[in-house]
């Protein structure tokens, strides 16, 4: 499916082709489309008689909701014909299919009512689409109630509303099928509510690797395991987890990325580091893998859905070990959309306002992140390079300080300066010489000390500034390629057998057709079941386009992660520079002194 934006990353590409394409539509195609055409997109309706009295009655007196439901939903609900159930269930429907304002839509609201009249639980969406041709009519008791009288009438049939299912309640929507004409304005959208949405998002997201709430780890000495040792790690924080989690200091030794990409594939979640199979275990990878585990905890306790996730808590909270907790806790490995139906808030306001947009900086997003990674990789070796040779520089200082130190204690047998007639024309210019020398040891002395202080600030926290930029990026290029992998569906497959089916369905409903009642009642049921697997498809493609349109806008704060870096960087070179100017002074006062002749 192609816009002027190019491919959408989600489309299903159903309802491609002109002129052969759904009548339902896509995420996509609502995003371009800005009014509907009553006269085109909607179909014909057969208005039963007992309708029509309604409508001469009401006009279009219902502009709101709240009005349909003082004339209309209230008095059935006294009158004992629905209950406060099923009229909220419908009330639902028309909120979610944008049937509104209702006095453009009382046919279809009208033959709502006839269907959870006729059979409770009846009254949805999708067999409303089903039976626009051949709506039931009302009973005569609830014309009479509409219209004038309101006296509360007995109905056995809802005794059966404790069988009816919302499982399969459609959520999206045919707009095209059903539409009428509206008022012909473009509907204004409140900007400063999107506005407000998304500086929620963001400030309920604080990456910065300094923040106040953080989590320390460190190794544990005793290795587990027969053949494969391994290495557990102790994990300390003083924060809230959840919602009730009381603040403390916990200690724990968990893994918990597996669960996350099963539960929220759709999220920015962090990798763990790459482990060592191996008999010996290096000092160097397993303090990369404790700082990378650090980084780990950090990013998932600072995002603020995965922070109150049951399993980040239970896990950073429950003081047992892995194996008894798998035991004994009930994970629930379902996707984070289960039973989740997409806002109408989001459809009708924030998508509209900020969809468009969205949809282009993903794309670009996606095409330039691996450019970044590799630019951004590059720094983090730079930043390493130079931690490294200052840990060189430091060491040769120290080399320096050993030779000096050799050098004044041979120098007499070349220079000598005691009281023999050559050593006494040396013996003062050698000793200043040699305090000058011991001196600019000293010099070195600091130096190094200096260098190895510096190196040690670069190494545990610059270093890991630069590197926990770089995590974000490695995961946002992930969640590229999740959504990629897992946001496919088969609505084109689907849309194609309705088409099918519904025409076969046509075809042998005429009095002339010779087929069994029973296998009609089947094709009409299976025709309903496609239509709903294809809502419930649509309505997980809006959700994942919500979800992903969220995390990117929480991964804008980051960019705060590059200047926390870099003004780390900056600070750790001027204050380096600063102590290192002071000794080079100290130094220069010291070799004016030094003899140059005799």
């Amino acid at each position: 499916m192609s816009n002027i934006l190019g491919d959408d990353p989600w489309s299903s590409g159903w309802g491609d082709s002109p002129g052969q394409g759904s009548t339902f539509l896509t995420s996509s195609q609502l995003l371009n489309q800005t009014s509907l055409d009553a006269s085109k997109n909607s179909d014909p309706v057969s208005v039963p008689e007992s309708y029509q009295n309604l409508l001469d009655h009401f006009g279009e007196q219902l502009t709101s909701v709240n009005e349909l439901e003082q004339s209309v939903m209230d008095p059935l609900v006294a009158a004992g014909i629905f209950t406060e159930y099923q009229k909220s269930r419908l009330i639902d429907v028309l909120y979610e299919q944008n049937m509104l304002p209702p006095a453009h839509y009382m046919v279809d609201i009208l033959g709502l009512i006839a269907l959870e009249v006729d059979a409770p639980g009846t009254g949805d969406y999708v067999t409303l689409k089903f039976r626009r041709y051949h709506l039931p009519e009302l009973p005569q008791n609830v014309i009479d109630i509409l219209v004038s009288s309101r006296e509360p009438i007995s109905d056995p049939l809802t005794e059966s509303l404790a069988a009816a299912s919302l499982d399969d309640d459609p959520v999206l929507t045919d707009h095209s099928s059903i539409q009428k004409q509206q008022d012909k304005q473009e509907p204004t959208i409140d900007t400063s509510g999107v506005r407000k949405y998304m500086e929620k998002l963001r400030g309920d997201f604080k990456p910065l690797y300094t923040s106040k709430e953080s989590i320390s780890i460190r190794e544990v000495p005793e290795k587990e395991g027969l053949l494969f040792k391994h290495t557990n790690y102790a994990i300390t924080y003083n924060m809230n987890l959840g919602m009730n989690q009381q603040s403390g200091q916990k200690k724990v030794v968990r893994r918990l990325l597996e669960y996350l990409l099963k539960k929220y594939p759709f999220r920015v979640i962090p990798g763990l580091p790459p482990k060592k199979f191996s008999g010996k275990f290096a000092f160097s990878v397993t303090l990369q893998r404790r700082r990378g585990l650090h980084r780990f905890l950090n990013q998932i306790t600072k995002h603020p859905v995965l922070r109150a996730e049951p399993i980040v808590v239970t896990f950073l909270t429950v003081p047992t070990d892995m194996a008894n907790w798998k035991r004994q806790a009930k994970i629930d490995y379902s996707v984070e959309f289960k039973g989740k139906k997409i806002s109408t808030e989001f459809i009708n306001s924030i998508w509209p306002t900020v969809g468009e947009e969205f949809l282009e900086k993903w794309k670009q997003c996606e095409s330039s992140i691996g450019r970044l990674i590799e630019i951004w990789t590059k720094l983090v070796l730079l930043v390493e390079r130079n931690e490294k040779r200052q840990q060189q520089i430091a060491f040769d200082n120290g080399k320096f300080v050993e030779m000096l130190n050799r050098f004044t204690g041979l120098d007499d047998a070349l220079y000598p300066h005691d009281d023999g007639i050559v050593g006494n024309s040396n013996k003062d210019d050698m000793a200043a010489i040699n305090d000058s020398l011991g001196t600019i040891g000293e010099f070195f002395n600091k130096t190094s000390q200096a260098l190895v202080d510096d190196s040690f600030a670069i190494n545990t926290s610059t270093l890991e500034k630069f590197k926990n930029y770089l995590d974000y990026l490695y995961s946002l290029q992930e969640l590229f390629e999740r959504s990629k992998k897992l946001s496919t569906n088969n609505i084109a497959q689907l849309e194609a057998r309705i088409t099918e089916n519904e025409a076969k369905y046509a075809r042998l409903s005429t009095d002339d057709a010779d087929i069994k009642g029973s296998d009609l009642a089947k094709l009409r049921q299976a025709i309903i079941a496609d239509k709903q697997e294809m809502f419930q498809q649509l309505n997980r493609d809006w959700l994942i386009k919500s979800c992903c349109m969220d995390e990117y806008i929480m991964f804008q704060e980051t960019q705060y992660l590059v200047s926390e870096a870099w003004v780390d960087w900056c600070r750790g070179r001027t204050q380096h520079q600063a102590k290192m100017g002071s000794l080079y002074d100290q130094m220069s006062g010291i070799i004016g002194d030094m003899p140059l002749n005799s």
